[in-house]
Order: C-alpha cells, then sequence, then structure tokens
C-alpha cells in the first residue's frame, strides 16, 4: 500500500491564491458593475438630449416655414407699405427695374 505524500504548505498557498483571486475577480465585477452604470445613466441624458433637441429643431423648423410663407410676407409686405404692382392691359403686372445705383455711403 503506498502512501500518497501531502504538502500542507503548497495545499495553504494554493488556497490563499485561490482566495484572492476570487476576492480580486468579486473586486473587479463590482468595479465594472459601477462603472458601467455611470455609462449607462450619462447615455440615457445624452439621448434624452438628442431627443429634446431633435422636437425643438422640427419646431424651428416648421416656425421657419410659417414665418417664410407667402401668405405671411405679403400681409408683413403690405403693413410696411409695399403695394402690388399695377395691372397692364395685357393682365401682366407692370415691373419696373431699377438701374444699378451707387452706395449712398461709399468707401471711396
Amino acid at each position: 500500500m503506498t502512501k500518497t505524500k501531502t504538502f500542507p504548505n503548497r495545499n495553504k498557498s494554493l488556497i490563499a491564491f485561490l482566495g484572492a483571486l476570487a476576492l480580486f475577480l468579486g473586486l473587479f465585477q463590482v468595479l465594472a458593475f459601477i462603472f458601467f452604470n455611470n455609462q449607462t445613466d450619462t447615455l440615457v441624458k445624452i439621448s434624452q438630449e438628442k431627443e429634446n433637441l431633435s422636437y425643438e429643431n422640427a419646431r424651428l423648423e416648421r416656425e421657419i416655414t410659417r414665418l417664410t410663407s407667402l401668405p405671411l410676407l405679403e400681409e408683413k409686405a403690405q403693413k410696411i407699405g409695399f403695394v402690388a404692382p399695377k395691372q397692364q392691359e395685357n393682365s401682366q403686372p407692370l415691373i419696373i427695374y431699377l438701374s444699378e445705383q451707387l452706395p449712398i455711403a461709399s468707401a471711396n
């Protein structure tokens, strides 16, 4: 009958190493969870900000479209004194082109 030799110091050091490894992996898992949880919060905030900016962009585009619509521009032009061109005999409006003028305050 052969007896197996036991190495008590080797077993203790192996158990200590495996315990330290388990502790390290547990700590690493907790730190990774905290890190990715913070990243998720940041990602949610960025996503919400992107959505808010998209809604604001769409609202501004609608406002620009409304303010530059032809009926609104005609109304504003009439309020500040513009008048529609007079009609000619062949139903075409009379359009007078102005000649190019020198600027009033010239740089020369």
